[in-house]
């Protein structure tokens, strides 16, 4: 592996974080759908804070643990600098909406025939439209470029795959029956992860290849 690629990939790597602008509108499994799971009245909206919290909670690990988001949301994150090839590390990236540089201190948005999105069903990646070329003199600044994007599966639990959402399901039925129980160690939301949904997550879980995950 050449030194000139890994700085490439450093480069479009360092600093890169992402911000939520736009969170969720909708849970990624309705409350309608875990009281019938669980067996619980639908009229008895008793317990609705305390579903909903058990909800993002498995919704939460099952996104980190398979490096896809669930539901819309719209996201920003940042780059020190153009490269020809960007890796998104949100799945799946369903939109652009911008692309911006810093310049002089004034932010310009790049246009929309100079790249483009790639489909994949890991990370996706912006690529350079053919014979197309970013600015060279974007200002040296850790978060010149600031990419705008859309990851999800739509819109609401009905885009996510049944084996997805059966195994959110799943979670959130073992927390539920085992609520107020002690589980050392599972203060980052596994706790109580059934087999099931375990194996239904590692069906859909993104691995990561090569120097950061980079396919570029």
């Amino acid at each position: 592996m050449s030194l000139m690629y890994l700085n490439a990939v450093y480069k479009c790597l360092i600093g890169q974080t992402y911000k939520i602008i736009t969170a969720p509108a909708n849970l990624a499994v309705s409350l309608v759908l875990v009281k019938e799971h669980l067996k619980l009245d639908a009229s008895d909206a008793s317990q609705d804070s305390y579903l909903t919290i058990l909800i993002k909670a498995a919704t939460k690990f099952g996104e980190n643990y398979t490096k896809r988001t669930f539901i819309n949301t719209t996201f920003l994150t940042y780059l020190s600098d153009f490269c020809s090839c960007i890796e998104l590390r949100k799945s799946k990236v369903s939109t652009i909406s911008f692309i911006k540089y810093l310049k002089d201190e004034v932010l310009t948005t790049v246009d929309t025939d100079i790249y483009y999105l790639t489909d994949e069903s890991g990370f996706a990646h912006i690529l350079l439209a053919d014979q197309k070329t970013y600015r060279t003199d974007v200002d040296i600044h850790a978060q010149a470029v600031q990419i705008q994007f859309v990851a999800g599966y739509g819109a609401d639990d009905s885009f996510i795959p049944d084996e997805l959402k059966l195994a959110l399901l799943n979670h959130i039925a073992a927390m539920y029956e085992k609520r107020g129980d002690c589980c050392k160690g599972a203060s980052n939301g596994s706790m109580f992860l059934p087999t099931l949904s375990k194996d239904a997550y590692d069906q859909f879980r993104i691995e990561d290849i090569g120097h950061g995950g980079m396919r570029c």
